[in-house]
């Protein structure tokens, strides 16, 4: 299991580094989760956590791809949201690779901008778009989830 360190968490945010895993009924299907602070160091956390799950589940080829897109989402709900944490999720399932970045603030949704090259930020859902093989955002009354799918990570 990933060590990750870092500030405390808001009082209402669990920190839970345990690394869930359920007995779905596909023997092929795992998961695992991670619930981090909305604070800049939770970027680097998320990385680090992704990048355990990926050598765990011996996917070394998607390891620099599922990390840029962790940075991506999770730098977007913790500068845009207004949330008490932020939930990763990776799945995996025949053929499929998916990732979830789940926060508390359904008002406030992802919109793809047109950066401009000499804009500094801007480009977070375009690169999200060009590295995965869809992606969309799910909302709930009380949650808001940006995933990202790769299909063909298999080849």
């Amino acid at each position: 299991m990933a060590v990750i360190i870092g500030i405390p968490p808001p009082r209402n945010c669990v920190r839970n580094f345990l690394i869930m895993n359920t007995r779905p009924a596909a023997a092929d299907y795992l998961w695992r989760i991670v619930t981090l602070p909305p604070v800049p160091e939770a970027v680097a956390d998320g990385r680090a956590w992704s990048r355990e799950i990926m050598k765990e589940w011996r996917f070394a080829e998607m390891t620099d791809v599922v990390q840029q897109l962790v940075s991506e989402l999770v730098t977007n709900s913790i500068e845009h949201a207004e949330t008490s944490c932020v939930r990763l999720l990776l799945a995996q399932a025949t053929g499929t690779l998916r990732l979830d970045v789940t926060d508390e603030d359904v008002l406030r949704l992802p919109v793809r901008a047109q950066a401009g090259p000499g804009d500094i930020s801007g480009r977070g859902l375009a690169i999200v778009e060009a590295l995965s093989d869809r992606w969309g955002v799910h909302i709930t009354a009380s949650r808001k989830t940006v995933w990202c799918e790769f299909s063909s990570w298999r080849g």
